[in-house]
């Protein structure tokens, strides 16, 4: 499917509500406005990187070749947030993988990575190149903390990365006005029914 990068789905992608960006290509290589989403249900999230030394390439990629790029994505669609995933394919240089946490308002949270994939290019002992393509993703869970917004903040481990691909997928979880007014519904049709099934003995 268009506007994935290649990344597995999450189970909650389709859900009612829930929010997709998928950036496949860069325009703004350093600061304010950063990079929209090219694909995606998702138009408030922004992708920024902060170095001075990054540059965007022919094939749309954010390298940054002297320094250590460091990206924040800011997400405020609103709505109460439960899961969050995120992927990211890196070239060269990899991510430090320590480094990428999500912030809300005065919380911090860590996650797991899941390894995707590995491909490594270049050839160890002959000049040029050397590196890896390399896809990860995390996931946490807000549903307990009632959290509308929140950034992402990831960073290079050292030099020479290039960002390929980002995907995000946010849960939007029902406001509990939301779920009343269901099961509400579904109480009035039950009701409904068993009226007709009554009158019509």
């Amino acid at each position: 499917m268009a506007g994935t990068n290649g990344f597995y789905v999450p189970t909650f992608r389709e859900e009612a509500g829930s929010r997709s960006a998928y950036w496949e290509s860069f325009t703004v290589a350093v600061g304010t406005p950063g990079n929209q989403a090219n694909f995606g249900n998702d138009a408030t999230s922004v992708l920024t990187q902060s170095d001075p030394g990054a540059i965007v390439v022919g094939s749309g990629n954010l390298y940054n070749m002297p320094n250590a790029s460091e990206f924040t994505i800011s997400y405020s669609a609103g709505g109460p947030v439960g899961n969050v995933v995120l992927q990211v394919r890196t070239s060269g240089t990899e991510l430090d993988y320590g480094s990428v946490a999500l912030n809300y308002g005065a919380g911090i949270l860590t996650a797991t990575r899941t390894e995707l994939d590995r491909v490594s290019f270049g050839t160890p002992g002959v000049p040029g190149p050397q590196g890896f393509n390399v896809s990860s993703a995390w996931q946490w869970d807000l549903s307990a903390l009632g959290v509308s917004s929140y950034s992402i903040r990831f960073k290079a481990a050292e030099p020479s990365l290039s960002l390929d691909a980002v995907t995000l997928d946010t849960q939007v979880v029902p406001e509990p006005e939301t779920w009343a007014l269901a099961a509400l519904g579904a109480g009035a049709l039950m009701v409904s029914g068993w009226r007709r099934s009554r009158s019509s003995r």
